[in-house]
């Protein structure tokens, strides 16, 4: 770290001496206003950063303070929305994060300092620790602490672990609460939560008395607040649905042609894969012509059947493919193609289809409700010790929608290894491939129209040779191919959706004594606490049973009317055949009979096998709207998970002062011991499941696991000079902390801190800390259970290897070990795509996400990291009511605790000179499927899958950067010579130089750059004007600036610049402006009122649909709000 240091004196260093040189001149012929030469006693207070008692302006560690007024005035919706506005927190987990895939967490508020991850950042209440609402971590949703209880909040940038112990790695939050509130004060806000609705509120009431003249003082607090979900398509440019297309495709020997390769749309629909379906029948994709612009199609090969399950046989195509109208269905109407690359181009305007942004996410910001009480007491036991008690309870429910469910249900009338149409399917169940994936007798179908049973039957594949060099402008010749009696229904059916109720309690009790003098020892103060907090979740996941929904859409019809005695009635073909009393099956799953796909056996030889019969209901899945709410009933179900963290944390510390020695002031000294246990246990999904097949996440039970902590501290400050010829100030201090894990063992860390104050206009502050981040529980000792990943972008895919920007090392490695793993199962591929044609690529299309595991990992070894900060502030008594403050700080994590996600881990085994063992051992191309040998996958059933995701040490993380902060402010009389009130300007900002991540354990040199990349801008910048006309009336201006933030970076741009307009390669600037005002009607009444993003704002539409939520989504939107206290 010295280089980067280094670095610091061409920045702070820099600022801070011109400033200093310039001070003292005017110094010398300035007098200093009457009231600072008066102002000679500060009260000295215990500041976050420190146990010590001591003039706040001394503190050594950079602090961010934000007031609770600031908080209930804002239009935002959530604490944690107002407070990632702040730059050091702008990556912080707010509700949109917790949607989608995200389980278990849904509305979770956690704070994350310098975007390190939330679990590095420790959020204390009043200096003591707080339970973590993240399940088996210590993450703290900072939307559990009542918002109008909350006096301010103080934030640390930089490591704290030595004051405050573990996971203080990148800072430190403290919440402190108001204190022997007396009266009653009731604070009511509404808001939209998005342009145009949905919409928010919250109201809260504090109430507060003293008694025994006033050595009680007691307090009730209640808030009830409700924020409305926000789906994807109430966001207006989302509805826009903005996409980026490829329309020309490069051979991957030649990347660059000169031809644009993607161009932006707007209005796209998507036909391959919408609501309740479309049917393609099996086909091949002509190739395109080898000149530009060209589609880049190669020939694509789907002999018969035994191909059934091949995704390349299944391309739309206006005339294979069919779109559903009410009962009945047309080939689709493509409208005007777009992005008119690759095999399956199902994107157009003007055509069938649906928004591709309406399956992504359902909501994008879940629907929430919360009831939050506390009750307190703070008493005088004596006049010098004072007691506390605080009794808080949460109650919190929130629901979102995530991507539907999805199949894919293969139509044909052949066996299940393929061959003829022999029939035999007429009399066994439907073959279920997977929880996504099925196969269906098309031809006796009660619900598919006759027209595409008809298609099907006479259904013929066209083969065609690849065009020539000679005549790269003709499309390859047509040549008959063989009948191919079978189709592909792909779908999303019906929605997934989680419900999540949180319950939290926390309980403190603690005594506080403070001394002038006992002994030798001066200004005494010793606390004592007890901290007791339990988060409890409940989580519902809403889906449906796999195996009910295939035997369902297995349809016919009665004509006998065997079933119910009803001739002629659609019935599920499962109870046809129960009633005509088969033969039980046995042997191999192509057996005549009642076969069980999950279980093995005959269907009817469980309890859910027989109920699955006896309760089921046809379901019509060919088109939106013609399912009956019976059947859907019968193929939903619910899985839940049932969570509990505790937290028991016992603290003890003292602090004074003691000798001064040469007259700069008393030695400040603070010791301590800490006893703290966390305790974590979960009712996982598999325990509720039982022998069902459903289509979600399953998860096994975590065992009650905890770990304890014994710790002993200590703090001294030592005032090196004071009012002296070498300056005015100097304390050097310093801070240890050991502890000893049930868990990892004995840890020590320490932080060395340095002010010092020259003159009275400038200060200069230098910290190095240690800290560490001991293993959560949950990264310890989770168990097994199943999760789901995309493998878009397979680091073995010949397109990815070839793609712009990776390095060629990288690249080369690449196609040496993916030729490798791919030689050990007999296969040979094109990886370095040498070849003209793409035939021998290996491409593959991964129609859906990967089924794996996430585990624990018992052998994890803290994380330690160590933090710098020089921190320069100004204050010229030249320039009244002016600072300027600059804190320059640099982190390095080592032994980087992280969960590894699988398609990085895949990236890891082949990225080094030679396979990485480790990381290919937990990635499984074990694809059964005809023509997806070298597929991340495994055969249905496998308890793995395709992939093991789970944490691991890594090499390290590091980050610097410069924050900076000017305030200003003048009354308009010294401005205009005309009162109109005071103005005042704050400049807020952060300049991130670097942030790199070495996540390769066989390559630790290596690291990927997130400075200036999405979510990470150079610089970020908050801009506050207010304006107060009168002593009632305050009007304030907001913007918050993010510098253009790199999609492709330029280095990577070049090797193929026409991959996109130049323009698409960033984001542009971005800015949301905020205007509030504030107007006290009475002494005890404040009406408040503002609008947020008044300017309608909005991301760049070359990123498409996703959702940054850093770029405000959520469009134009008014807030009011009221404050009365009527007494």
């Amino acid at each position: 770290m010295l280089l980067k240091r280094k670095y610091l004196f061409g920045t702070t260093i820099l600022a801070s001496v011109m400033a200093a040189m310039a001070a003292p001149a005017f110094a010398q012929t300035t007098t200093p206003p009457a009231q600072d030469q008066d102002a000679t006693e500060v009260e000295e207070v215990v500041v976050t950063g420190s146990r010590i008692r001591r003039d706040p302006t001394t503190s050594a560690t950079p602090l961010i303070q934000v007031t609770g007024e600031e908080l209930q005035n804002t239009g935002l919706a959530t604490v944690i929305d107002y407070l990632a506005t702040i730059p050091a927190l702008a990556n912080s987990q707010v509700p949109s994060d917790t949607v989608g895939s995200v389980l278990n967490a849904t509305g979770l508020s956690l704070p994350n300092l310098r975007s390190l991850g939330a679990n590095r950042t420790l959020t204390l209440v009043d200096g003591r620790r707080h339970v973590g609402s993240s399940f088996g971590g210590l993450s703290v949703d900072v939307d559990t602490i009542p918002r109008l209880l909350i006096q301010n909040v103080e934030i640390i940038t930089g490591g704290a672990s030595s004051v405050y112990g573990a996971d203080a790695v990148s800072g430190v939050l403290n919440f402190q609460l108001r204190k022997d509130f007396e009266g009653l004060e009731i604070d009511a806000t509404a808001r939209e939560v998005n342009q145009g609705g949905p919409y928010g509120g919250r109201i809260s009431a504090l109430a507060g008395a003293n008694f025994f003249d006033d050595r009680l003082n007691v307090y009730v607090f209640g808030e009830y607040e409700k924020n409305d979900e926000i789906t994807s398509l109430d966001i207006d440019w989302v509805r826009r649905a903005n996409t980026l297309l490829g329309v020309d495709a490069d051979p991957t020997a030649t990347p660059y042609d000169g031809f644009i390769d993607a161009q932006l749309f707007q209005n796209v629909v998507r036909l391959d894969n919408p609501r309740w379906g479309q049917v393609t029948l099996a086909n091949n994709q002509q190739p395109s012509p080898l000149n530009d612009p060209d589609v880049a199609q190669p020939s694509t090969t789907c002999p018969d059947v035994t191909q059934v399950t091949n995704v390349s046989c299944y391309s739309v195509d206006p005339t294979k493919t069919y779109w559903f109208d009410g009962g009945s269905a047309r080939l689709a109407n493509f409208g005007t193609r777009v992005g008119n690359t690759g095999a399956n181009r199902g994107f157009n305007i003007g055509g069938d289809g649906e928004n591709p942004a309406e399956f992504t996410f359902g909501s994008r910001v879940p629907d929430s409700e919360s009831k939050r009480f506390q009750v307190g007491a703070n008493f005088e036991l004596t006049d010098n010790i004072h007691g506390l008690l605080e009794a808080k309870y949460i109650s919190e429910d929130s629901f979102q929608r995530s991507q539907p469910t999805f199949f894919d249900v293969f139509l044909l009338d052949g066996t299940d290894s393929g061959g003829t149409t022999s029939g035999r399917l007429r009399t066994q169940t439907n073959r279920l491939r997977g929880t996504s994936q099925f196969d269906l007798r098309y031809s006796d179908n009660a619900f598919l129209p006759a027209n595409v049973k008809a298609a099907i039957a006479a259904n013929q594949i066209q083969n065609y040779n690849n065009p020539t060099t000679a005549a790269p402008g003709t499309p390859g010749a047509v040549t008959a191919g063989p009948t191919a009696q079978f189709a592909r229904h792909e779908m999303f059916g019906p929605d997934r959706y989680q419900e999540n109720h949180r319950e939290l309690q926390r309980y403190v009790a603690g005594l506080t004594g403070e001394y002038d003098r006992v002994g030798f020892v001066n200004n005494l103060t010793w606390d004592i606490s007890y901290t007791f907090g339990q988060a409890d979740n409940l989580n519902n996941e809403f889906t449906v049973e796999s195996q009910r929904f295939a035997l369902a859409a297995d349809a016919v019809v009665d004509t006998a009317g065997i079933v119910n005695g009803k001739p002629g009635e659609i019935v599920c073909r499962v109870q046809l055949l129960n009633a005509q009393n088969p033969a039980l099956a046995t042997g191999s799953a192509s057996t005549t009979g009642l076969y069980d796909y999950v279980r093995g056996g005959d269907l009817r030889s469980s309890a859910t096998g027989r109920g699955n019969i006896a309760q089921c209901r046809p379901l019509n899945i060919f088109g939106k709207g013609n399912q009956s709410a019976e059947a859907l009933a019968y193929v939903k179900d619910k899985t839940f998970v049932v969570q509990q963290n505790q937290q028991e944390d016992a603290i003890a510390t003292v602090s004074g002062q003691l000798w001064d020695f040469w007259g700069a002031g008393p030695l400040g000294v603070a010791i301590g011991a800490e006893y703290r246990k966390e305790t974590a246990e979960a009712t996982g999904r598999s325990a509720g499941v039982g022998d069902r097949f459903v289509f979600g996440n399953g998860s096994t039970d975590f065992p009650k696991r905890s770990y304890e902590t014994e710790e002993y501290f200590g703090e001294i400050s030592l005032p090196l000079l004071r009012d002296s010829w070498m300056g005015e100030y100097a304390e050097l201090s310093g801070s240890y902390r050991t502890s000893d894990y049930s868990t990892v063992g004995k840890q020590d860390v320490y932080g060395v801190n340095l002010v010092y104050r020259p003159i009275s206009d400038i200060t200069f502050r230098s910290s190095l800390n240690t800290s560490i981040r001991v293993p959560s529980l949950g990264e310890n000792f989770s168990l097994a259970s199943q999760t789901f990943v995309s493998f878009v972008g397979d680091p073995c895919a010949t397109s990815v290897i070839n793609a712009p920007g990776l390095a060629a090392d990288i690249r080369q490695n690449r196609i040496n070990n993916c030729g490798a793993l791919a030689a050990a199962k007999g296969l040979t591929f094109d990886f370095a795509g040498a070849t003209p044609q793409t035939t021998d690529d290996f491409a593959p299309v991964y129609s859906s996400t990967v089924a794996g595991v996430n585990s624990g990992n018992p052998f994890l070894q803290p994380e330690e990291s160590e933090s710098f900060t020089f921190s320069t502030a100004l204050q010229p008594h030249f320039f009244p009511n002016f600072s300027l403050v600059l804190d320059y700080y640099e982190i390095e994590i080592t032994n980087v605790i992280n969960a590894v996600g699988a398609l990085a881990v895949a990236g890891n085994c082949v990225n080094g000179p030679t396979l990485n063992t480790a990381a290919c051992a937990t990635i499984f191309r074990n694809d059964p499927t005809p023509g997806r040998a070298f597929y991340v996958g495994a055969p249905a059933g496998d308890p793995i899958g395709g992939f093991i995701q789970g944490s691991v040490n890594y090499a390290k993380r590091t980050v610097r950067g410069l924050d900076f902060t000017v305030n200003y402010g003048i009354e308009t009389a010294d401005l205009i010579g005309h009162d109109w009130g005071m103005l005042r300007y704050r400049l807020a900002g952060s300049w991130l130089i670097e942030q790199k991540n070495f996540t390769d354990i066989a390559n630790p040199g290596v690291f990927t750059e997130s400075a200036s990349t999405v979510f990470f801008p150079r610089v970020r910048m908050s801009s506050t004007l207010s304006w107060n006309p009168t002593d009632r009336l305050q009007i304030q201006w907001v913007a918050d600036w993010q510098s253009s933030q790199d999609i492709i970076f330029a280095r990577d741009f070049i090797a193929n610049s026409d991959s996109r307009p130049t323009e698409y390669l960033e984001t542009g600037n971005f800015v949301r402006n905020d205007f509030s005002v504030q107007y006290d009607l009475q002494d005890n009444l404040t009406l408040r009122a503002g609008v947020t993003n008044a300017f309608d704002a909005e991301q760049a539409p070359w990123i498409g649909t996703t959702l940054d939520s850093n770029f405000d989504p959520y469009g134009r939107r008014f807030n009011i709000g009221i404050n009365w206290r009527p007494y």
